[in-house]
């Protein structure tokens, strides 16, 4: 009777024992993951500043951000008839523009900055460019002399050039012609999901090998993509739109997919044809976005 209980004494001992035991080596893991994590990520800042890439204060903040449909119901094509002193044209989803009278823009001569796009604003607000109130300006690529604008849903810019007005400018940096695009009007789609950071979409890009040493990360902005194009609607994803800077070189835009931290890598828009843009007499090459998307794709556009 005595042996009994001592027996079960000591498996009660050893079971408490190794609960212990136990309890300890998960504490450790989830210290030992956790500073993992935080050391990998300071690995990865050293690592970009080795290869004299510059990025700006990258945040950590996980934003929540629903889904988008938008429709096809409004389009350029029936609605370029209201506008005037511009010659369009329609192909392929976008519309080609060129403008009658030129618009002057200031431009800082040392830097090939703009200093004000007033001129471009008011003429867009005038009624001068379809759906104009829509869209936001969303960067400036100087060796390009292009103006880019994005349309605007939930409060994101669509940043894959579904949804873009591009400002074209002669070499006296007058804007002559631009080409659009139009997404369709946007609605919310189901509950918000969690998106990767500035900081992780950033990390990604370089471990993937897509921001060139002695480059800057100029730009780091949430925008929405189309993922998905039907007969009458368009989804819309969360993406972190990418912009790197070369010396003496176009700026390569990268894309990173929000929800999953994928590079985006296919096109969403088709290039236009060389014969629309004789149609449109652009004096300068087609201004969609996703013209300088790497390096290998500079190569191929058209000047």
């Amino acid at each position: 009777m005595d042996f009994r209980r001592i027996k079960i004494i000591f498996i009660l001992t050893f079971a408490a024992l190794n609960l212990y035991l136990l309890s300890v080596l998960l504490e450790k893991n989830a210290t030992t993951l956790s500073f993992g994590s935080e050391s990998t990520t300071l690995n990865i800042e050293e690592a970009m500043k080795a290869d004299d890439i510059s990025f700006p204060a990258l945040s950590t903040d996980q934003e929540k951000i629903p889904l988008l449909k938008t429709d096809k119901g409004a389009t350029l094509e029936t609605d370029q008839s209201k506008l005037v002193n511009q010659t369009t044209v329609f192909e392929d989803g976008v519309l080609f523009s060129t403008l009658s009278e030129p618009i002057p823009i200031e431009i800082d001569a040392e830097d090939l900055t703009i200093v004000d796009r007033t001129p471009i604003t008011d003429f867009i607000l005038q009624g001068n460019v379809l759906y104009g109130a829509e869209y936001t300006f969303l960067t400036y690529l100087p060796l390009k002399r292009q103006l880019v604008y994005a349309q605007v849903a939930n409060s994101i810019p669509i940043g894959d050039s579904t949804g873009s007005i591009t400002f074209n400018l002669d070499p006296d940096y007058e804007v002559i012609s631009y080409e659009q695009t139009f997404a369709g009007v946007a609605e919310v789609q189901g509950s918000s999901r969690i998106v990767i950071s500035q900081k992780r979409a950033v990390e990604a890009l370089y471990l993937n090998n897509q921001i060139p040493s002695n480059s800057t990360v100029r730009m780091v902005q949430l925008t929405y993509y189309r993922t998905l194009s039907l007969s009458d609607m368009d989804i819309y994803s969360p993406m972190w739109y990418i912009e790197i800077k070369i010396e003496n070189a176009p700026v390569e835009i990268r894309r990173v997919d929000a929800l999953t931290g994928s590079i985006i890598t296919t096109s969403s828009v088709s290039l236009p044809s060389a014969e629309a843009q004789i149609k449109a007499k652009t004096a300068n090459s087609s201004a969609l976005l996703l013209e300088e998307e790497d390096s290998s794709q500079t190569d191929n556009a058209l000047d």
